[in-house]
């Protein structure tokens, strides 16, 4: 499951391997902040870990409901996670190219590009070995402060179909990224 999500993330954070002829999103400089949230259809997921009814009973009611609680939720993909990132004029015109994550090799094809939305095709091969991802990834601009786009990848994992669906949305915050420093595609 961690190889598969690491493909679609680093899929949909695109490398600096994209076809040149990008047309670049129009969109402001500086420090973003990226909300993302993902679903999974079809995992094969290892069973959970029972906790005795005996061990469950003599909890207190409100540490009972909180174990219960992790316990329906784990893996749970759908809860939104949020970062920051730092993007210059290079990696627009990268089609806001991000590293790939370590061990994954992913190939894109452009299928549209323009200033206000980018469609692409792309298949990712852990370099270890391991089950190949297809998918689609598509950004659009709100306006110059404002990306929204989703991912839709598909494995065979184990003999089963594995679909992953990824959302996310994108703000500026600042023409000045601080800390964070900007990914320099190759």
């Amino acid at each position: 499951m961690r190889t598969l999500m690491i493909a679609g993330a680093g899929a949909l954070l695109a490398s600096a391997a994209m076809a040149a002829d990008v047309k670049p999103l129009d969109a402001k400089v500086g420090l973003w902040e990226t909300t993302t949230t993902t679903e999974m259809e079809g995992m094969p997921m290892p069973a959970a870990p029972q906790i005795p009814q005996a061990t469950l009973d003599k909890m207190p009611a409100a540490q009972r409901a909180q174990i219960e609680a992790m316990m329906k939720n784990r893996g749970n993909l759908g809860a939104p996670r949020t970062s920051k990132s730092c993007t210059t004029k290079e990696s627009l015109s990268k089609g806001f190219a991000m590293p790939e994550s370590r061990g994954v090799e992913c190939k894109r094809d452009i299928i549209n590009s323009s200033s206000s939305k980018i469609q692409m095709h792309m298949q990712c091969t852990p370099s270890a070995g391991g089950p190949t991802s297809d998918g689609d990834v598509t950004m659009e601009r709100i306006d110059a402060e404002h990306i929204k786009g989703n991912m839709v990848t598909k494995t065979d994992m184990q003999g089963k179909s594995v679909t992953m669906k990824m959302s996310f949305s994108s703000k500026w915050i600042a023409a000045d990224c601080g800390d964070i420093k900007p990914y320099a595609p190759k």
